[in-house]
């Protein structure tokens, strides 16, 4: 009887001994290391504008423009949220998947940020023409992890530089935690492009932050810290399910960077009109939408950055169902904006 008392105590020492090693394997991140030493997934996630000039933007022509540029931000509610029974009012992916692209078609957008997409697959079934979309997401190995894949129209722009910028301590580890350990890795994804017509210049960022308020509050500081000091260069667009709304503090943090001065403008603060399609049968964007003036429950935003003048031609908000019972193809609306930014003389 001692004999197997002392074997059992020697297996669950070991046992013990073995569970603290991993879980200080995993309190280090050393899952993260891991992997990104194994599929050579390390990237830069700094933009580097220190190079760029506003004179010099367009190639030094003037005037100097972008045009409109057509904005949509979508969270397209992941793949496996509806599996089951576990998202009433909502079918599965394949049911979601055609509505989810005809709203993408009804927009014809320059330029994409979505949110809570899976991988590749998910990237290709939600791509309504990919000879003209090409997405901006982090990859390891064959893998994707599109939580905050951008796309942009090839067709009108070349893509300068990109990469991913983790919302976390460590903004240069992939899948790196916040600053809530075991909470979903988070990242910015960017995408410095360039207009194929007149060398028109800028920054697109695409990004989801985290439910957590330890993580999101850090994000938002984080974010304009990091990428507001580019909008001195060259303009900045900035897509996301940003999970704050626009009476908190974070939301301030997150133009402002707690400072006086911000380096974000929300494109709905600049619209003639913001507007709303109601999940109705039969409305499309073609048609004026419903007055919005209450933004208190709007999390997904579009943001505008630069010392340019900047002009929103329409803001939507698309809140459209399907079918006679109105399903919704995601738990998000869509956002959408024209914008035109002009170079100040």
């Amino acid at each position: 009887m001692k004999r197997y008392l002392m074997v059992f105590l020697k297996t669950l020492g070991l046992v013990l001994v073995v569970l603290a090693a991993f879980t200080g394997f995993v309190w280090v991140q050393g899952i993260q290391y891991t992997l990104a030493f194994a599929t050579w997934s390390w990237s830069n996630p700094h933009f580097d504008s220190s190079r760029i000039l506003p004179e010099q933007n367009c190639g030094g022509a003037s005037p100097c423009g972008s045009g409109p540029i057509r904005v949509l931000t979508y969270n397209i509610l992941c793949r496996v949220c509806t599996s089951g029974d576990n998202k009433p009012g909502h079918e599965d992916w394949y049911g979601r998947l055609p509505h989810l692209r005809a709203l993408i078609v009804d927009y014809a957008p320059d330029l994409i940020g979505h949110q809570e997409v899976g991988g590749w697959k998910d990237i290709l079934e939600l791509n309504i023409a990919p000879e003209k979309y090409a997405p901006v997401t982090h990859s390891f190995g064959p893998w994707a992890y599109a939580d905050a894949v951008l796309l942009y129209n090839r067709e009108r722009f070349d893509l300068v530089d990109s990469g991913q910028f983790w919302l976390a301590p460590d903004p240069s580890l992939p899948f790196a935690f916040g600053w809530q350990t075991l909470a979903m890795p988070r990242y910015v994804s960017w995408a410095h492009l360039r207009q194929k017509a007149d060398g028109f210049e800028f920054l697109f960022l695409n990004t989801h932050f985290d439910n957590n308020p330890p993580n999101k509050e850090a994000a938002a500081l984080l974010a304009n810290k990091t990428f507001g000091l580019h909008a001195a260069r060259l303009p900045v667009i900035f897509t996301g399910d940003f999970n704050t709304s626009h009476e908190t503090d974070r939301y301030r943090n997150l133009l402002t960077g707690g400072d006086t001065t911000a380096e974000f403008v929300n494109a709905a603060d600049l619209a003639p009109v913001r507007e709303e399609l109601p999940p109705a049968e039969g409305m499309t964007p073609a048609q004026t939408g419903t007055p919005l003036e209450n933004l208190d429950h709007i999390i997904d935003h579009i943001l505008l950055g630069g010392d340019w003048d900047k002009k929103v031609t329409r803001w939507i908000v698309d809140r459209r169902g399907y079918g006679p019972e109105q399903l919704r193809a995601s738990d998000h609306p869509a956002v959408f904006a024209e914008v035109v930014f002009t170079l100040r003389p």
